[in-house]
C-alpha cells in the first residue's frame, strides 16, 4: 500500500497560509454573491463606499478575488507534492501539465478542437498569444496531479487509473463549466449546447486532454508513490466553488448536479475499502 505524505515544515506552513487565503477568496466570492442577491441595496451602498474610496468596481472585485483563486491553486498543487517529488520532478510535473494544457486550449480556442468552438473574455487577464489567459494551464497541471493521486487510490490498472483520473477532471467540470460560461462569462460558445449553454463535445475534450496530462505524469515522469494527504481537501474545496456560483448566480441545477459529481469519488473510494486516514486527513 502506498505511503500516506503529509507538507513538510516549513512547506507546511507555506500550504496552510496558502489555502487559507485559497479558501477566503471562495468565501468572499460567495459572501458578496449572497449580499447582492439578499440585501441588493445595502450592497449597492457597500459598492458606492468601496468605488469612492479605493477606485474598485463590482467587476474589479470579482476579477480580484477570481485571481487569488487561480494564483494559488497551482501554488498549492506544488508544494501538496513537494515532499514526495523533490524539486526538479516537481518543476517537470508542473511543465508537463501547463505545456499539455496550454497546447490543448490553444488550439481549442483557434480551431474548435477538441473542446468545441470557445473563446476567453477579458476577466481573466492577460492571454497566451491573445487566446488563453495565463492563469488557465497551470490550473490544467493543479487538478489533474491532484485526481491522478485520488484515482491511484482504487487501486485499479494503469489504464483504469489513467482513466479514472480523466474522469474526475471531468466531474469538476460539471459545475465549472456552467459557472464560469453561464453564471458569469469568463468565456463563452460560438453556439449554446446541451448543458448549460455547454456542448457535450467539450467533455470528450477535458478527457481527452487530462489523460494525456495524467498519462504523461505516471509513464513519463515516474508517477507518485505516496497519498497526499491535503489532496481531497483540495479537491472538494475546488469543486466547491464553481457549484456555490451556480447555486447564486441563477443555475442551481448545475450547482446540485456538481454537488452529486463531487459525491462521487469519495463515495467510490469508501466502497472500494480505502481508510478513512488516507482520504480524509487534511
Amino acid at each position: 500500500m502506498p505511503a500516506v505524505s503529509d507538507v513538510a515544515p516549513p512547506s507546511r506552513r507555506v500550504f496552510q497560509v496558502a489555502f487559507a487565503v485559497f479558501v477566503g477568496s471562495i468565501l468572499f466570492s460567495v459572501a458578496g454573491t449572497l449580499l447582492l442577491n439578499a440585501a441588493p441595496r445595502q450592497a449597492a451602498v457597500a459598492l458606492g463606499w468601496i468605488a469612492t474610496h479605493t477606485g474598485l468596481s463590482l467587476n474589479d472585485l470579482i476579477k480580484g478575488s477570481t485571481w487569488v483563486y487561480m494564483a494559488l491553486l497551482p501554488v498549492l498543487t506544488f508544494v501538496l507534492y513537494l515532499p514526495a517529488l523533490g524539486w526538479r520532478r516537481s518543476v517537470l510535473f508542473f511543465l508537463w501539465g501547463s505545456v499539455i494544457g496550454a497546447t490543448a486550449e490553444l488550439v481549442g480556442t483557434q480551431t474548435g478542437f477538441p473542446f468545441g468552438a470557445y473563446a476567453y473574455g477579458d476577466l481573466l487577464g492577460a492571454k497566451i498569444l491573445g487566446h488563453v489567459p495565463w492563469f488557465i494551464p497551470p490550473s490544467w497541471y493543479a487538478m489533474a496531479l491532484v485526481c491522478y493521486d485520488l484515482a491511484r487510490r482504487f487501486r485499479l490498472p494503469t489504464w483504469g487509473t489513467l482513466a479514472t483520473g480523466a474522469v474526475l477532471m471531468v466531474l469538476w467540470d460539471v459545475a465549472l463549466d456552467p459557472a464560469m460560461s453561464t453564471a458569469f462569462p469568463f468565456w463563452t460558445y460560438e453556439a449554446s449546447g446541451a448543458y448549460f449553454g455547454m456542448p457535450l463535445v467539450n467533455w470528450a475534450g477535458w478527457l481527452l486532454t487530462s489523460a494525456v496530462i495524467v498519462w504523461g505524469f505516471d509513464r513519463l515522469l515516474g508517477g507518485l508513490d505516496t497519498e497526499a494527504k491535503g489532496a481531497p481537501l483540495l479537491y472538494a474545496a475546488n469543486v466547491l466553488f464553481p457549484v456555490f456560483i451556480c447555486l447564486a448566480y441563477g443555475v442551481p441545477l448545475a450547482g446540485l448536479i456538481g454537488l452529486v459529481a463531487l459525491a462521487v469519488p469519495f463515495v467510490a473510494l469508501r466502497w472500494r475499502g480505502t481508510p478513512q486516514r488516507e482520504v480524509m486527513t487534511a
